[in-house]
């Protein structure tokens, strides 16, 4: 029994530090009850891609910091919005001081919650990475008359693949070949 109790108090304590915390980094100002609402509203439609709690209204103006968990949904989809390098939906705690901030903050939160590019970021897993790089490096020694199988010396001296499209039969193939290279690198 001692020990629920020791574990109760500890965890009021880090919820205690915890709403320190977000308190210290909380926007502060006097926004309308009108006002604050609709920004949740708008955090709310961004949270169901986060599949996080809804978060509640409020019942009154507020006059000094915005509720924690409002403060701290904005630092969950800031954190995202920077992990996805979408700086144009991103918001400054800073600069939420006022009604007017909040409504340009909302703007922003409702584009980023329709932005599909956003939207699949969000539901890729982790640790999934787009672009993978595998970087070789072949070291030939000037004047080493060996060619690696598959290869083959060019008259300049380089070595080229021989699968390489824009050679035909040890030629350089035809103009229309040629264009038709060309405009696939440009893709």
């Amino acid at each position: 029994m001692m020990e629920n109790k020791q574990f109760e108090m500890k965890a009021m304590e880090a919820d205690v530090a915890e709403a320190e915390k977000i308190s210290e980094f909380s926007p502060s100002g006097e926004y309308k009850k009108d006002t604050v609402n609709r920004f949740i509203r708008s955090l709310n439609e961004m949270l169901k891609h986060f599949a996080a709690p809804m978060i509640g209204e409020v019942a009154d103006d507020i006059d000094g910091p915005l509720p924690p968990e409002v403060v701290k949904a904005l630092f969950m989809i800031d954190a995202a919005l920077e992990d996805a390098k979408m700086d144009e939906h991103r918001i400054d705690m800073d600069d939420l001081k006022t009604d007017r901030d909040l409504m340009m903050a909302r703007g922003k939160i409702d584009a980023g919650a329709k932005d599909r590019a956003f939207i699949a970021f969000l539901r890729k897993p982790m640790g999934e990475v787009d672009d993978v790089e595998t970087n070789v490096e072949i070291s030939i020694q000037e004047g080493d008359d060996v060619v690696p199988p598959g290869f083959h010396r060019m008259p300049d001296g380089s070595i080229m693949s021989d699968d390489d499209p824009s050679m035909k039969g040890g030629s350089y193939g035809e103009e229309d070949d040629m264009e038709t290279l060309m405009m696939k690198r440009m893709r």
